[in-house]
């Protein structure tokens, strides 16, 4: 009897082992358990991972420049390879010591950085960030509401986009990042927490935070407390790359190209606020980041003093509106591929990359390219890898998507001020294809949800809002929102260019008609009197034209990332050409009857008046003034 007990006991110790060993196994995420320890989440073997990469690079030979790709799978690189010209005209091949710039992947070093100051207590996610700052340290806001690390890390403190000021093409020209961020302060348009709008000031902001925390320069304290602390040799964030010699001679053996290989001469600029996308490095060591953020199992990041403060980082933090669908975690953006991950793009004058992590699985990937805007790579083999998102319908009645279609404008643009006309040249548009799927800026979305539409062939979510009634109020992506453009707003650009067109046009025939008169009184060698109010006509017909070159200098030099201070005086001119024209109108209502002149003469003053008044409008309509 006591050993048919004793064998009871050992049974019922083996049914409770197996039971917690069940639950164990059941407490692991579910996306890990999708693919094996040897696979990358697309289902391809790591041992065929080489070949995979290798075949896609050449089908793409020819619009390649040079493509770096690092690997990393529980917590160790396992493929680091480059392909391609460093430098296309000398022919310098690229490998694995050649370095490229992160963009806006460096913000995954702020946000790494918060975190590090958030577990040492010196930094909290949800206090007012003023309270760090010094006082009157903001000049352009708008609300009183708080601005916490959590809105800097959501995008969603409320500031509009700027175009200028953000990079520099001489190194002594870069200032401090407390004075850069006081010259690049935008205007506060949107009330915190509500819109999504990405953000640059946002993340160099916080990166100002951990300098005035740790008493170090953002770029020291990433050397000390990442770079160095895992291994990473030839990886720089300084704007000039002084914190590191050798990062900053290896960037001078690169060149950057656009999509179409044609070499972009200015493709190496300073950024001011930094921290925002002033990272250069190789893949390799950025693949040492990314396996810091998944340590194998059992271990723990080098990076923090627990795993507590990690596993937060790398949380949900923020959901699409109204959703329980996780859209950003701590900086790092919420996409869907074979598995959910986290991912990360930048872009710079030459440069484009993308970083993406699956935590669940330590399973990470580094794409850089030496080409703006590149696509191919960046997201067309980061979805090879890591495997298309294949969305299937909830099965519930779902509306017509001719309900969201027209055209939308991005939160992230410039609201006030002269370059807000670019966001009205960058509109994206949403066309029905079928009553579930819709082509949304040349990619189809397909509807799963009466409020979500995912890529048919790529990661992410394209979340709408609507309205009691059923219309859409905004578009949410993970990087920003979108609003409907309707109304006046969406024909702003097109009446804008009819009464560009239009002046340009009167100006034309007016000094055509001055050029004719001209002509017929010197053939006929007896001058006809003329009025005393041609030399005003005159004048302001050539301030017409002024205004013209002034503002497509001002357009050109804006799209080449210049200062603000470098262009004030474009705007300045517009402004004396508003006062010019109010000169003219006032002295053309006081003197038109008692002119002595032709009804057509006195017809063309009429007309330049009003090709004056159409191009103030334009100053003052489009903010060409400041």
């Amino acid at each position: 009897m006591r050993e048919y007990n004793r064998y009871k006991g050992l049974k019922q110790l083996s049914v409770s082992l197996l039971v917690v060993i069940l639950l164990l196994l059941l407490a692991v995420p579910a996306r890990a358990a999708e693919r094996g320890a040897d696979t990358a989440p697309s289902g391809t073997p790591l041992s065929s991972l080489a070949a995979v990469v290798d075949t896609y690079v050449a089908a793409r030979r020819q619009t390649t420049a040079a493509v770096s790709v690092a690997v990393v799978n529980n917590g160790e690189t396992v493929f680091n390879q480059a392909y391609g010209f460093a430098d296309i005209e000398h022919e310098t091949a690229a490998d694995t010591g050649t370095v490229f710039e992160w963009g806006s992947c460096s913000k995954l070093l702020v946000w790494t950085s918060v975190m590090q100051l958030v577990e040492q207590g010196k930094l909290d996610l949800h206090q007012d960030i003023r309270e760090y700052l010094p006082k009157g340290f903001f000049q352009k806001l708008k609300y009183d509401q708080p601005i916490t690390l959590l809105n800097l890390m959501h995008h969603n403190a409320g500031w509009q986009e700027r175009a200028t000021d953000l990079f520099y093409f001489a190194e002594e020209d870069v200032p401090e990042l407390g004075e850069a961020l006081a010259l690049f302060e935008p205007r506060q348009v949107y009330e915190p927490g509500n819109v999504v709008a990405y953000s640059n000031y946002g993340a160099a902001l916080a990166a100002y935070l951990v300098e005035l925390q740790s008493g170090q320069p953002f770029y020291t304290y990433v050397k000390e407390h990442i770079f160095d602390v895992l291994g990473m040799e030839h990886t720089s964030i300084h704007p000039a790359q002084r914190d590191n010699e050798a990062v900053y001679a290896a960037r001078n053996k690169i060149q950057g190209y656009t999509t179409k290989l044609k070499l972009i001469k200015k493709n190496r600029g300073f950024i001011g606020i930094y921290p925002a996308g002033s990272a250069t490095g190789t893949a390799g060591d950025a693949a040492k980041f990314l396996a810091a953020l998944m340590p194998a199992a059992g271990t723990t990041s080098p990076l923090f003093r627990s795993d507590t403060v990690l596993k937060e980082m790398l949380s949900p933090s923020l959901n699409y509106e109204g959703t329980d669908i996780p859209r950003i975690a701590h900086g790092f953006f919420e996409v869907n591929h074979t598995v959910p991950a986290l991912e990360h793009g930048g872009n710079t004058l030459g440069f484009s990359s993308k970083f993406t992590i699956d935590p669940a699985s330590g399973f990470g990937m580094v794409v850089m390219t030496n080409q703006y805007n590149e696509w191919e790579y960046c997201a067309g083999l980061t979805d090879r890898v890591f495997g298309t998102y294949k969305p299937q319908a909830s099965g519930m009645d779902l509306p017509d998507s001719v309900q969201v279609e027209g055209e939308y404008q991005s939160a992230r643009r410039v609201i006030h001020g002269f370059t807000k006309l670019l966001g009205y040249l960058s509109t994206m548009k949403i066309v029905s294809v079928n009553r579930n799927i819709i082509d949304y800026n040349d990619t189809p979305y397909k509807q799963i949800e009466p409020y979500v539409y995912v890529p048919v062939r790529q990661s992410g979510f394209a979340y709408f809002v609507r309205d009691a009634q059923g219309a859409v109020v905004k578009v949410s992506n993970p990087y920003f929102d979108s609003f409907p453009l309707t109304g006046l707003a969406a024909q702003r650009t097109g009446i804008s260019l009819i009464a560009v067109g239009l002046g340009a046009l009167l100006i034309m025939l007016a000094m055509i008609s001055g050029f004719v008169r001209w002509i017929i009184t010197r053939f006929r060698r007896a001058a006809k009197p003329s009025s005393g109010f041609n030399k005003y006509y005159l004048w302001m017909n050539i301030a017409g034209l002024a205004f013209i070159v002034n503002t497509i200098i001002l357009g050109y030099r804006t799209l080449n990332y210049t200062t603000y201070s470098a262009i004030r005086i474009h705007l300045i001119g517009n402004i004396a050409y508003v006062v010019l024209t109010a000169g003219y109108i006032m002295l053309l209502m006081m003197k038109l009857r008692s002119i002595e002149a032709g009804k057509v003469s006195k017809i063309m003053y009429i007309l330049s008046g009003v090709s004056a008044l159409l191009f103030s409008a334009i100053i003052i309509g489009w903010d060409l003034y400041y």
